[in-house]
């Protein structure tokens, strides 16, 4: 029996490449989110208003949506063919931004989960942290999750550039399929 099993490994691993076995893995909370282009004009132009149109008391408002999440995400993807992830889905449910996906490597298939919180600082940041991530059935090991942390706020702030030195976060809520940040801009 044993070198049955030995034997029926082996098959596996040989022929996997060639067949891309998939294991399975987490599931999405929702129906598939459809990704479009539109939704991504429609992030930008709302970026562009919200840093246009700042009212005299600096308050700003933003708020993001699962579809547009999901489509900028998609996009960026597509520009970077290098990394094995595709068909990927932002839920913004409870408090939390789940990214679901799925990952392809070494001729395995599975569906990826990665669930992100988001907290503020007290000097008005934003500080994201990956609290779980499963490759299939296989939890993501604390330290990649901790790397993972790191490379999402770096991101971030990157992406807020020289705009994040006058900018002043004091709200964030994930709930109901949208993402809302609240702040102040400091001139």
């Amino acid at each position: 029996m044993k070198n049955g099993m030995v034997l029926a490994l082996a098959v596996l691993l040989l022929t996997g490449p060639a067949c891309r076995l998939s294991v399975g893995g987490p599931t999405p909370p929702a129906s598939p989110i459809s990704v479009s282009t539109e939704s991504v004009g429609e992030l930008q132009d709302n970026l562009l208003r919200a840093a246009i149109n700042v009212p005299a008391s600096g308050e700003v408002g933003l708020t993001v949506t699962e579809q547009q999440l999901t489509s900028i995400v998609a996009l960026r993807l597509q520009e970077q063919q290098s990394l094995p992830i595709r068909d990927p889905q932002v839920f913004l449910r409870d408090g939390k931004i789940q990214l679901f996906g799925v990952a392809e490597a070494s001729g395995l298939r599975a569906n990826a989960l990665i669930v992100i919180s988001a907290s503020l600082t007290p000097e008005g940041g934003v500080v994201f942290k990956v609290e779980e991530a499963n490759f299939g059935p296989i939890p993501v090991p604390e330290d990649l999750l901790e790397q993972a942390s790191a490379t999402i706020n770096e991101a971030f702030t990157n992406s807020l550039g020289s705009t994040a030195t006058n900018l002043r976060i004091t709200g964030i809520t994930i709930q109901d399929g949208r993402l809302s940040l609240t702040g102040r801009l400091t001139r």
